[in-house]
This record gives C-alpha cells, structure tokens and sequence, in this order.
C-alpha cells in the first residue's frame, strides 16, 4: 500500500510538473491535469489514513495511556479499536452513498465519474475496519492466553 501512496506522489509531482513546464514554457497546458492530480490526491489521503491506522501511527494521544497499569491499557487499546470499528462502519457506509451519487457527476477534463475518487472512503474505512478487527482479535486471544 505504500508503494501505491508514494507513486501517487510521484504522479501527482510529475503531472504539476508538466502543467507547470507546459504553461510557462510553451503557453500551454492540459486541462485533464488538475482533475487527476485531485483524483490522485484523494486516493492518496485516505489509503494514508488506512496504512497509518494499521502500523499504529495514527494522531493519538497515547501519554495517559503509557503510564495505565497493563490490564487497564490493553482494555483502552479495546475501546479504541472497537470505536474505530464502528467509526469505519459509518465511514464505509456514507462514503458508499456518496461515492454513488457523485458517479454521476463527471470530472470535466477527464470525462469520468468523480464517484471513482470518492470511492476512496468506502475502501479505506473498510481496509480500516479489517485492521480493528484484527486488533479486537488480538485482544480477545491475549486475554485467554492471559487467563
């Protein structure tokens, strides 16, 4: 996932780039650019926010947490997931309804529906839903293993 997130990146560099170049050089300039660029930019965001969550470096304030006896931690780290969980259900299906409704509004550049950018949420909240879930599976099995 992050070799997607980072040629996306690139991309969106070399298409600037090239808008950029095209324009002051030339006095031309492609009008599909700055729709791809935004298209890139927003698979780009949440796909982030989907890795950030499954390596654990997502905006947390984790200072009260640390100095938490063990049990009490692992039973915040629950709570957390769990309310992650049920943030991505709503995520995915919000976004769904969203992605649907812009399918039929296209990018004017690149003569395709907006709803594929959108369509980002819905497959980030999920990919985070699966990663809460597997943290909530975790939990129960270090639990019993515990016991």
């Amino acid at each position: 996932m992050s070799a997607a997130i980072g040629a996306g990146l690139i991309g969106i560099f070399l298409l600037n780039l090239y808008q950029v170049g095209g324009r002051y050089l030339f006095g031309v300039g492609e009008i599909w650019i700055p729709d791809l660029t935004r298209f890139l930019f927003i698979w780009m965001v949440f796909l982030g926010a989907a890795l950030m969550h499954l390596r654990k470096k997502h905006l947390v304030i984790d200072f009260v947490q640390l100095h938490m006896p063990s049990p009490i931690r692992r039973t915040t780290e629950a709570l957390i997931s769990a309310g992650m969980l049920a943030m991505a259900g709503v995520l995915t299906v919000v976004g769904w309804r969203i992605m649907e409704i812009r399918m039929d509004i296209p990018y004017t550049g690149l003569e395709i529906p907006t709803g594929y950018a959108y369509l980002a949420v819905p497959v980030a909240a999920t990919l985070m839903a699966l990663v809460s879930l597997a943290n909530l599976w975790e939990w129960i099995r270090g639990g019993r293993q515990g016991d």
